[in-house]
């Protein structure tokens, strides 16, 4: 696609500030987005969101570091790799969360 002068801002891609948020959103997500009836805590740490389609999308929370290494990162991704299609989050108060469908 080339360069529209009667509408110059399609296609255009910026560097100016982040990607939108719901790029990174898992499909169970962003499916469900606003949609969510409630959400139970089954056992510490692992809690289960249920959509009004019936969709269920579990969260697995784990404490991590403040500062970690790459090695440590990598390792977090495995997990999300071989568990979550790849998909997992970091909190504010520095812990991981796993979603799984």
């Amino acid at each position: 696609m080339g360069y529209d002068p009667k509408n110059p801002m399609a296609g255009r891609i910026s560097d100016l500030g982040p990607p939108k948020y719901d790029t990174f959103f898992p499909p169970v997500i962003k499916n469900n987005f606003g949609k969510w009836l409630y959400h139970e805590i089954l056992q510490p740490g692992v809690l289960v969101h249920v959509a009004e389609s019936g969709a269920k999308c579990f969260t697995v929370r784990c404490a991590s570091a403040r500062l970690m290494s790459i090695e440590h990162i990598r390792e977090i991704c495995d997990i999300a790799d071989k568990h979550c299609e790849g998909y997992l989050r970091f909190t504010t108060r520095n812990n991981i969360e796993f979603m799984v469908d």
